[in-house]
């Protein structure tokens, strides 16, 4: 008897470990295709359930999942980086030359994108302190370069201008608005931000994500079930094994919902300090529900409340 109980056990767990393993395809009409990964091509993606393959045209998918992913980097400290493209990475070593730079990602993953692709560094992200005050100085609009320091754990920037990169020492010539050109380590940096002017050249087409958060950007994207290869809107080639990436975000102005992207919203004092809008629930914090049918996603506001959104361009019609 015990040993038929055990056999039950064991069929169930290899059972739901095969149902979590499926890959899955959302479609601009809602609908859900699930499957293995055989090909991504530019112009569809195929999955395959058994002997059955299912091919989902491209300008249909708003996003591929693979496997279940986190937020957060799985390993610390490490380097946040920002790139033109909007690709956000986390990176345990970064390699400076003359006009490019190499990016070791927290998963393994190895990116060499130009010098003229770099927006920002940070050095010890996940350190929460110094992320708000990161944050808090970015704010701050500036036409020049500008260097981070953070002596006794306080943030400052000092603004300037960024020039040649010397590879060997690892380190970068910067003239202060008052002052010497300096040669600084990048070691002793605590980050550093270039004005960016430019935008990329090409379109792009998808967001890759890695299991450890990681979003690199691409304008062409083709693979297997093995390995994707990409390229990215300012032209540098990548290749990714596929089995460290969580998800493919397609959703490039085809179909967003508010809910799910940043917002600014205005502060309203006759709240006492209560957020004045929730996120895909009500302001109760329980389900949307209008004329007794249930919505996933949506927006709920106190009267007043003023919510602003960065669009960049993306979207063409708002319903």
């Amino acid at each position: 008897m015990n040993r038929y109980r055990w056999s039950l056990i064991g069929c169930f767990f290899i059972g739901s470990a095969l149902l979590a393993q499926a890959d899955e395809i959302r479609t601009l009409t809602g609908k859900s295709i699930t499957g293995s990964l055989d090909k991504i091509t530019d112009k569809e993606i195929t999955l395959k359930d058994g002997a059955n393959s299912v091919a989902t045209p491209m300008a249909q998918v708003i996003e591929l999942n693979l496997r279940p992913g986190q937020s957060a980097p799985s390993v610390s400290p490490y380097f946040e980086v920002v790139l033109v493209d909007d690709s956000l990475l986390r990176c345990t070593k970064i390699v400076y030359a003359a006009k490019d730079v190499k990016l070791t990602l927290t998963s393994g993953i190895t990116v060499q994108v130009p010098l003229s692709a770099l927006v920002s560094v940070l050095r010890d992200a996940g350190n929460e302190a110094l992320r708000k005050q990161w944050v808090r100085l970015l704010k701050a609009k500036t036409l020049d370069d500008r260097i981070f320091v953070a002596p006794g754990g306080d943030l400052n920037s000092v603004p300037g201008s960024l020039g040649a990169i010397d590879e060997e020492k690892q380190s970068i010539k910067f003239r202060p608005a008052v002052g010497k050109e300096l040669d600084l380590e990048f070691a002793k940096l605590q980050g550093l931000q270039f004005l960016r002017v430019q935008v990329p050249s090409e379109q792009a087409i998808c967001k890759i994500i890695d299991t450890d958060g990681n979003q690199l950007v691409a304008s062409k994207l083709v693979g297997d079930a093995s390995q994707v290869h990409l390229v990215t809107p300012f032209g540098a080639k990548v290749s990714v094994e596929t089995k460290l990436l969580a998800k493919i975000d397609f959703n490039f102005g085809k179909l967003t919902f508010l809910s799910d992207l940043d917002m600014k919203a205005t502060e309203s004092g006759f709240l006492g300090g209560f957020t004045s809008f929730r996120k895909d629930a009500n302001l109760d914090g329980n389900p949307i529900i209008l004329a007794d049918k249930k919505y996933d996603k949506g927006l709920s506001m106190y009267a007043g409340t003023e919510l602003e959104f960065n669009l960049g361009g993306k979207y063409k019609e708002f319903k």
